[in-house]
């Protein structure tokens, strides 16, 4: 066991937050001395979780009032009332009738049946009061961007952050674009999903019981059952296992969970169900297809004619295999260096946006819990700031192609390289951290 994970043990028995591993020299002048109060930490404790609470309840307010005043991204909110009218007509055929409703390369529902525990409720909900069934499927991810608020400054106290800067997380996740635009107005589910998984850090980080496989491997089953991609905090949590039986335990949980939920579907269901384990998103809109296709959003956004051709359509087809090949250098990087579970999680995240060869706006909720967690706020801030312009123009009318080179191809180019530039960061900050916690034999001895 390493001095730092001895000192993390050590302090946790003790209820006090561990000092990080890695960190930027803001989060490490931010962590107490002898167990007191971080210095910089200005509001008192009630004035504190007043403002917490209120950064908190603006969030959701605003989420509400976005779901129940706006009409959303149609195609995906009708997708759910879709859903719901297959599931009530052949429950395990839902996959074969949504088959017939496929837009290529997208379909209605690419992914597995975790969220279908809400979508039923909430339509028999919505039909039992006249609500609107669409402004209420958001309602859970606008409640899960809430909860991954207060898990994120959770983690932060934990580590010794003062309080502005806890409550400073708390806005970019509450108030924060990037997650409001996705939860409150388009309707994707993407936080519902990594709630878990923000979660399965949060509690590894927070435990070294037994149970802690068994409870991360639930969490993070539980976000893969709903969407795939939750499976990813698995490079981050597995290098930090005690033993390999730990590991074991952590993957087998996870990986099973997810399998089991889908298993009467893929056993019952017909054509169409393999829509999820297939799906690759759209190409041009972000990732390694837009660097090879810079005039591909033109198309997406109606303003003019491209087609998916030659090196693009190349990329794209071996999407699994890009994707899959930098997923596995950076396992290899984090098996090297055993950063703490955040830090990998950072990279983990930052390599599928690079090296993604597809990428939506609400892949950036997959990532951005865990740069602020990391102590990265002005880069998360940063990251929604440069985004801004290009979630204005994805729901907005009226468009030319002028409008689509400069308020969003620039800024999505823009952010694959601050994504390729994070990789560099982290890896040396990772190399760096590992030199200077070696522990010299004339050290160990003293």
């Amino acid at each position: 066991m390493s001095r730092h994970r001895r000192q993390c043990s050590s302090a946790r028995r003790a209820r006090a937050p561990c000092a990080p591993l890695l960190s930027s020299p803001r989060m490490a002048a931010e962590v107490p001395r002898q167990g007191g109060a971080p210095a910089a930490s200005h509001p008192s404790t009630q004035d504190f979780h007043l403002l917490l609470w209120l950064l908190i309840g603006v969030g959701l307010v605003g989420r509400v009032l976005l779901a129940f005043t706006t009409s959303g991204q149609r195609f995906d909110l009708q997708s759910y009332a879709v859903v719901n009218s297959a599931l009530h007509a052949h429950v395990f055929g839902v996959y074969h009738q949504l088959d017939n409703y496929s837009v290529a390369p997208y379909g209605r529902w690419p992914y597995p049946p975790g969220f279908f525990a809400a979508i039923v409720p909430l339509a028999s909900f919505a039909h039992a009061t006249g609500l609107s069934f669409t402004s209420l499927i958001r309602l859970p991810a606008a409640v899960s961007d809430c909860a991954i608020a207060w898990l994120v400054q959770d983690f932060l106290w934990r580590h010794g952050r003062a309080e502005t800067t806890r409550l400073l997380a708390v806005a970019l996740i509450a108030l924060g674009p990037s997650f409001a635009a996705i939860s409150g107005f388009h309707g994707q589910i993407d936080s519902v999903a990594m709630l878990p998984a923000v979660a399965a850090v949060w509690l590894w980080d927070r435990t070294d019981a037994d149970w802690r496989p068994y409870a991360a491997g639930v969490l993070i089953g539980a976000g893969t059952a709903i969407k795939t991609v939750p499976v990813l905090t698995l490079i981050a949590l597995v290098p930090a296992a005690r033993s390999p039986r730990e590991a074991v335990k952590l993957v087998a949980v996870a990986v099973g969970l997810p399998a089991l939920a889908f298993a009467p579907w893929l056993i019952f269901d017909g054509p169409g169900k393999g829509l999820p384990l297939r799906y690759r998103g759209g190409p041009g809109l972000g990732g390694l297809s837009l660097l090879t296709a810079p005039g591909l959003p033109k198309a997406a956004f109606g303003v003019a004619h491209e087609a998916v051709h030659g090196l693009t359509k190349t990329v794209y087809d071996a999407a699994r295999f890009i994707t899959g090949a930098a997923l596995l250098a950076v396992a290899a990087v984090v098996l090297r260096y055993r950063p703490r579970p955040v830090d990998a999680a950072v990279l983990v995240w930052l390599a599928v946006w690079a090296f993604g060869v597809t990428f939506f706006l609400q892949y950036l909720v997959w990532g951005l819990p865990f740069l602020i967690m990391a102590g990265y706020l002005r880069e998360a801030l940063a990251l929604q700031a440069l985004v801004l312009p290009a979630t204005v123009v994805t729901y907005a009318t009226g468009l030319h192609a002028w409008h689509v080179w400069l308020f969003y191809t620039f800024p999505m180019i823009t952010l694959w390289v601050a994504s390729v530039a994070g990789i560099v960061v982290v890896v040396r900050r990772l190399a760096r951290s590992a030199r200077t916690s070696v522990v010299t034999p004339a050290a160990a001895m003293a």
